[in-house]
């Protein structure tokens, strides 16, 4: 939730998502459930998704950027198919669509972004094409759940408290339709890179 300014350090920012996309792959792996308060993650990691869209007009245009946002989003999607084998309780799962619904706005802002590059001629096709197709569990969430808290709302004429939303989600987890997506535990082995030995340096 810091640097975020005109000159975000990207390269920092990826380093450390590709940590948390780690660490998500190892818990799914070994079926580990770590006690933590996964709420303050996905918020960072939205917050995040909304920087790179209001500074989409002043950051410098790169694959880094698109990167980044793909790997937070795949992150998202770790929680969403694997969310039972990483996260504490059934209530964490509950929660992570709960964010993911009340912070909707953000990620179909992205979906827009990256609708409005693939139609330019630009060198960014192929890695938005692939930020759309992550973004189509994300999109199923929100479309099939917007609609029943709206229900909700209209029979009840008020505006539903975090545990009533709750409780319309776990009504309706049967009916929600989800696409399997490949590779989300797959990283690229790491290896240094001149850059890094800069930016780590700076660092220590």
């Amino acid at each position: 939730m810091s640097h975020m300014m005109k000159s975000l350090p990207i390269q920092l920012y990826y380093q450390c998502i590709g940590i948390i996309h780690r660490l998500l792959c190892y818990q799914k792996k070994y079926t580990v459930r770590i006690e933590y308060n996964w709420k303050t993650l996905w918020e960072s990691l939205i917050m995040l998704l909304k920087f790179l869209l209001i500074s989409d007009t002043y950051l410098p245009k790169s694959v880094d950027n698109f990167s980044l946002a793909l790997q937070i989003i795949n992150i998202f999607n770790i929680f969403i198919m694997y969310g039972d084998t990483v996260l504490a309780s059934p209530r964490c799962y509950d929660l992570l669509y709960y964010e993911i619904i009340r912070l909707r706005a953000v990620f179909e802002d992205v979906h827009s972004l990256a609708l409005k590059y693939l139609s330019m001629d630009c060198d960014y096709k192929d890695i938005v094409s692939r930020i759309i197709g992550s973004l189509v569990n994300v999109r199923s969430i929100v479309n099939h759940f917007t609609p029943k808290i709206e229900k909700w709302m209209l029979e009840n004429s008020s505006t539903p408290t975090e545990n009533e939303v709750l409780h319309v989600l776990r009504k309706n987890y049967d009916s929600l339709t989800l696409k399997l997506l490949d590779n989300l535990d797959q990283y690229e082995r790491y290896s240094e890179k001149p850059q890094h030995i800069s930016l780590f340096s700076s660092l220590v």
